[in-house]
């Protein structure tokens, strides 16, 4: 009976251990939208949300250049449910000087 308990023990503890090494990971990796980072997109906040946002800072046009912008396209529905405004968002490639996929 002892035996069992401490098997119980060891492998209660190997679970533990792994559930906090994929946990520490996973913090550590940002999520990733259209090919940047989550923290990537945040420079262009400002730029995408109120009545009249700033223009994009050149941080932020560099996040635009990086990102897959047909697949933001894909994603214009859903901006709104952040507060971000889909029209500014959609306009942040002509601001920053970059062509806009066919279909955007």
């Amino acid at each position: 009976m002892a035996k069992s308990y401490s098997t119980m023990i060891f492998l209660l503890f190997a679970l533990i251990i792994t559930v906090q090494i994929a946990t520490i990971n996973a913090a550590e990796t940002p999520a990733v939208i259209c090919k940047v980072t989550i923290n990537d997109l945040m420079l262009c906040l400002p730029a995408v949300m109120g009545k009249k946002p700033p223009k994009p800072t050149p941080d932020c046009c560099a996040v635009v250049r990086k990102a897959d912008l047909q697949c933001m396209c894909n994603q214009k529905s859903e901006l709104g449910k952040f507060g971000i405004s889909p029209e500014a968002a959609m306009n942040l490639p002509k601001q920053c000087k970059i062509n806009v996929p066919h279909g955007c």
